[in-house]
């Protein structure tokens, strides 16, 4: 008789997870402005310029799992740039729930870079330092990751692998696509729908509980990368001047793992406003 279940760190991995992700989210925030900043009549190479971002979301999730936890959060961020390769990024994050509410702090440096003539194919590195305030052993404070843009017309196509150091380490690689479909542009405001679809994956281990006969058990551990959720984000944004302001619905769709069933789709509201200034 064959028994799957997760060691006791992997629900506080889904939790580090978390953090990445919100994270995550206020880098793409910074790269996306990154390069599609056109319209700002800057040039870009000889430019010093900080974008500063609030992002919103009225339920939070954990690798698309919510764990029974009703609540909602906010991400604030400051970032620099350096021309169109250097940039550094510091954000927060806010939790209604959990305690402390102020999760943690993130400082981010990265260099991206066009691999291409034509600038439509990028690659970008990140080092984060991440400063929880839940001092629990296995939250992994440092990460390293990289990821490949391709920029086609309408297209983006995005992978990323990143991996986690200095508490019970893991590593984990998105992919994801989307759209723009423009649906008004003056000289002043352009408005779009920009539909993605994201898949993340991730390293667990998993202990196997492995019984032959009545008094024989034993224990094996062993390392599984599997996809662990599947978000399609829904969202509209406004480009005004330096001001941009997105509204998007996002729906998880998490995958069940060895230990888990019954795993619901779960959808909610998210909401950002960012400024882009020159220095």
């Amino acid at each position: 008789m064959k028994k799957f279940f997760f060691v006791g760190f992997f629900f506080s991995y889904l939790y580090v997870f978390s953090q990445t992700e919100e994270e995550e989210a206020i880098l793409d925030s910074v790269l996306d402005e990154f390069f599609s900043s056109d319209s700002l009549l800057v040039d870009l190479p000889k430019t010093n310029y900080l974008y500063t971002n609030f992002s919103f979301d009225e339920s939070v999730f954990f690798a698309g799992r919510d764990f029974d936890i009703n609540q909602f959060g906010f991400t604030p961020s400051i970032s620099y740039m350096r021309g169109q390769n250097f940039f550094v990024s510091l954000g927060s994050a806010y939790f209604s729930e959990l305690d402390p509410k102020w999760d943690f702090v993130s400082i981010s440096s990265g260099y991206s870079l066009f691999l291409d003539q034509n600038e439509k194919l990028s690659l970008t590195g990140i080092y984060s330092r991440i400063f929880f305030a839940d001092n629990t052993a296995e939250l992994n404070p440092n990460r390293l990751s990289a990821s490949l843009a391709l920029y086609k017309n309408s297209l983006r196509l995005r992978g990323s692998a990143g991996y986690l150091f200095g508490g019970s380490t893991a590593f984990y690689t998105t992919l994801s696509c989307s759209y723009e479909i423009s649906i008004f542009e003056n000289d002043r405001r352009e408005m779009s729908f920009n539909p993605q679809l994201s898949f993340l994956m991730s390293e667990q281990t998993i202990s196997e509980q492995i019984a032959s006969g009545f008094f024989n058990t034993q224990i094996m551990e062993r390392e599984v990368f599997d996809l662990i959720n599947t978000q399609t984000s829904l969202p509209i944004q406004l480009d005004s001047g330096n001001w941009d302001f997105q509204l998007s619905y996002n729906i998880n769709l998490p995958k069940a793992l060895a230990n888990e069933s019954n795993l619901n789709p779960t959808g909610y509201f998210s909401f950002s406003i960012g400024y882009f200034s020159t220095l």
